[in-house]
């Protein structure tokens, strides 16, 4: 029974005799902890971090905490920032009367304005129209009309194959921003349900980290049925082809290497020859920018005009964008060894000029014929080894 006045002891303050002769041990008795705990607390504290981030500090117009690197917008009040809005709303009055408020006009507008629609393109989607106008570049709303029902009987699938690799990757796929910032968000609840749901439909493809990094850029601008057949059409369809980027083997990668390359040496024959001199293969800076399509880390700005050309012209655009981030590196490149080269590359996102890159980038004189000259090379070579 208890003494009067007596303390009672919240259990979470008791310590065991297990935990305090563990705490008394010698850093050099006590035994590492398993790497999976290690691994589990740093999430936890930078998870907690991020919480605090995001109650501290404001987020740009992409949902990325300003203090990210992917931050390059401006104050509210700030002439810069009023002038940019001013441009976005003229801008997309100009799309609405173009497409039609509920697009209805599209397939005519692809039709009668090619060269507008091209144009405009090219020069950015306005925000509130591109999750719609990308669905149908990439022919994912009619997929929608055309399965009703499908994704969510795929999410009534209990037994996922993937799931726990996609649950550990879930916590590393934009944790800066605000929608993905930690288990419990809708964010990350629906960026799991679109790689559980594609894992189960495409068995063969499965997952892969890089599908993350794709989804989660889909669902800033859409809701998660509409990310999820969106992703499929990118995945499946001619034009894109990303199924063969994450299927075992990774097929296209040595690809859509071959094809950059041969088109370095034909555009940019000095800074290729000066790369090999000093050891650098192509697949050391281009893996990653290929196998995320750029979203992995260049500024979001940047990604989402990319991705607004890619889902109309192909991957034509892609090597224009990487040939486009050598040709503005050219000078540097040319007077660097290796060790600064790979420096140089690591910190590239953290520099670009989204404006800059794609004025260069859709300069370059690359034709289709090119390309294609290309991948019959490539597959020739590959059938006969």
């Amino acid at each position: 029974m208890l003494e009067k006045n007596a303390t009672v002891m919240n259990p979470e303050d008791v310590e065991c005799s297990g935990e305090r002769d563990k705490s008394d041990a010698s850093p050099e008795t006590q035994p590492p902890p398993p790497p999976h705990e290690v691994e589990a607390k740093a999430e936890e504290m930078e998870s907690k971090a991020l919480a605090v981030a995001f109650l501290l500090s404001p987020v740009d117009r992409y949902g990325f905490l300003v203090t990210d690197k992917r931050y390059n917008g401006g104050h509210a009040t700030s002439n810069t920032y009023k002038h940019a809005v001013w441009l976005e709303n003229r801008r997309t009055q100009k799309w609405v009367k173009m497409i039609g408020k509920q697009l209805e006009d599209w397939e005519v507008c692809q039709l009668r304005n090619a060269a507008t629609l091209k144009k405009r393109i090219r020069k950015g989607i306005p925000e509130a129209l591109r999750g719609r106008v990308w669905s149908h570049l990439a022919g994912s709303s009619q997929m929608l009309l055309n399965n009703p029902g499908a994704y969510h009987e795929l999410l009534q699938t209990t037994q996922v194959p993937c799931e726990e690799t996609i649950a550990r990757d879930i916590g590393r796929t934009f944790p800066k921003h605000s929608l993905f910032r930690d288990r419990s968000s809708l964010g990350q609840c629906a960026l799991m349900n679109v790689l559980k749901a594609y894992s189960l439909h495409d068995p063969e493809v499965g997952y892969c980290q890089g599908m993350g990094f794709l989804s989660a850029m889909f669902l800033c601008y859409m809701p998660e049925q509409q990310a999820f057949w969106l992703l499929v059409a990118c995945l499946n369809h001619k034009r894109y082809g990303l199924a063969d980027l994450y299927r075992p083997r990774m097929p296209k990668v040595p690809e859509v290497t071959f094809v950059f390359e041969g088109l370095f040496k034909q555009l940019m024959p000095q800074l290729s020859a000066h790369l090999e001199n000093e050891g650098l293969h192509p697949t050391m800076y281009l893996t990653q920018w290929f196998l995320t399509l750029f979203t992995y880390n260049f500024p979001f700005e940047f990604v989402t005009r990319v991705w607004d050309a890619f889902l109309h012209e192909g991957w034509k655009v892609i090597y224009r964008v990487a040939l486009a981030l050598m040709k503005i590196s050219q000078k540097t490149l040319l007077s660097s060894k290796f060790e600064i080269i790979m420096e140089y590359f690591r910190d590239l996102p953290n520099k670009v000029d989204t404006d800059e890159v794609l004025t260069v980038a859709f300069r370059m004189p690359i034709k289709r014929a090119q390309i294609a000259h290309l991948l019959e090379e490539y597959h020739s070579s590959s059938a006969a080894s």
